[in-house]
């Protein structure tokens, strides 16, 4: 049975959370960051605090039934992966859970909260808008017309009472952007690290490698720590190294194209 929305506690919801978002002071910190390496520009813009993750459905699932069991099921194996340092297996496994727990609802969100999520879509684009006006960004510019149309259709989801697509519009953006935050562009960065360091250290690397690996292993802790903007720059840091080293595809690869995507 699709969930519903009060038409009649919308108008009191925009209310509070416009007098919420009146009272908070504007960030202080950075919002994006361009770095420049492995002959391309990677961007990333930070999650407004109010972006939708797993947590914000699962009070609407409830703790009984087999979606319940599942998600259970799911977020335990993402904690393994965390712990196992499979950072990047975790975020697919909770962007699948998100995914889940947006069509698992039993029972329809508050107003204030989906409302509150279709803000942070939109502190989003506004933040990666103003990344975009200092240089061209391609994809950038594409995730900001996807999260501003999924949350333009959150809201109107909402105006027709419609719980169930309004969730799914605002998961699908928060994914959107979520492909742009620094923990998504510095496991990127790190992939073109590790592809050309190779596996493990050779005898007679230079001062230079031996920082990059020193660099991409501070990269990692900083992931697992959760300071991402960390192991975002030191994965750039690590690259340029190898640039400079000339170093391009691991020794053992030598021969083969290694050309990392780099995310504009």
């Amino acid at each position: 049975m699709p969930l519903r929305l009060r038409s009649r506690a919308l108008p009191a919801a925009l209310a509070a959370l416009l007098l919420l978002a009146a009272c908070e002071d504007a960030p202080t910190a950075p919002t994006s960051y361009v770095q420049h390496a492995a002959g391309g520009v990677w961007v990333a813009v930070t999650e407004p605090v109010s972006l939708p993750r797993v947590d914000t459905w699962l009070p609407y699932i409830g703790s009984e039934g087999a979606a319940a069991g599942a998600l259970r099921e799911m977020r335990e194996r993402a904690a393994r992966f965390r712990t196992a340092g499979r950072v990047e297996d975790a975020l697919r496994l909770e962007d699948e859970m998100m995914r889940f727990a947006a069509r698992s609802l039993t029972r329809a969100p508050e107003p204030a909260r989906l409302l509150a999520a279709a803000a942070a879509l939109d502190e989003w684009a506004d933040r990666a808008r103003a990344r975009l006006q200092t240089g061209s960004y391609p994809e950038l510019s594409a995730a900001v017309q996807v999260v501003a149309a999924e949350a333009e259709a959150a809201r109107a989801r909402m105006a027709a009472g419609d719980a169930d697509r309004a969730v799914l519009h605002l998961t699908r953006g928060a994914i959107a952007a979520r492909e742009h935050a620094p923990i998504a562009v510095g496991l990127r960065l790190m992939g073109a690290v590790e592809t050309r360091l190779g596996p493990a250290p050779r005898a007679g690397e230079s001062a230079g490698v031996r920082r990059a690996r020193h660099l991409l292993a501070d990269a990692r802790e900083g992931l697992a720590t959760g300071d991402s903007v960390r192991a975002l720059r030191r994965a750039v840091y690590a690259l340029q190294l190898l640039d400079a080293e000339g170093i391009t595809v691991a020794p053992a690869a030598r021969g083969t194209v290694d050309s990392p995507r780099p995310l504009q």
